[in-house]
């Protein structure tokens, strides 16, 4: 059990940093394109950015929705507060309140997954530049949504147990 959870450790802190430094590199990418455009703008030779649009898109929201689920990892996403401890002292109480709130973004994450998914399965467009698959751009999006439903799972285990174990 001890080497399972060893495992589960060492794969979630490759993944954490494979988000962080993947949105990281997303940003300077897009930043570096961005300043490029703006400095191409003012030479008299200028030549031709037409594909930048393309890039721009999939480092937005590539950068978006894999921020979201790096964000969604380690629970660094913005909320109301620990406010039920304050009105309540019963530890499974608090729990129950807990699973809750998890079961909903559960819900709320796996019906993001199916549309997501469901929309880049059937996109069948492509890019004006590069003739890349929509899909590819709109990948982001079931990938990320995969993450927060797997963490969610994890997150709903942990309060299930903690309503389970606690006997007030």
């Amino acid at each position: 059990m001890d080497t399972l959870i060893l495992v589960k450790n060492r794969l979630d802190r490759a993944l954490t940093l494979a988000l962080k430094y993947l949105t990281i590199t997303l940003f300077v990418a897009l930043l570096t394109i961005l300043t490029v455009n703006m400095v191409v703008r003012f030479l008299p030779f200028s030549p031709s950015l037409e594909w930048m649009d393309e890039i721009v898109e999939l480092c937005i929201a590539s950068m978006v929705f894999y921020g979201a689920a790096a964000v969604w990892m380690v629970k660094g996403h913005f909320s109301a507060g620990n406010w039920i401890t304050k009105v309540c002292k019963r530890r499974r109480l608090i729990c129950l309140y807990r699973l809750m709130v998890e079961l909903v973004s559960l819900g709320f994450m796996s019906i993001f997954f199916y549309y997501s998914f469901q929309l880049m399965m059937k996109s069948q467009e492509v890019t004006a530049v590069f003739q890349m698959p929509k899909a590819v751009q709109y990948s982001c999006m079931p990938i990320s949504a995969a993450i927060m439903v797997i963490y969610s799972l994890g997150a709903v285990l942990v309060e299930l147990a903690g309503v389970l174990k606690d006997r007030d």
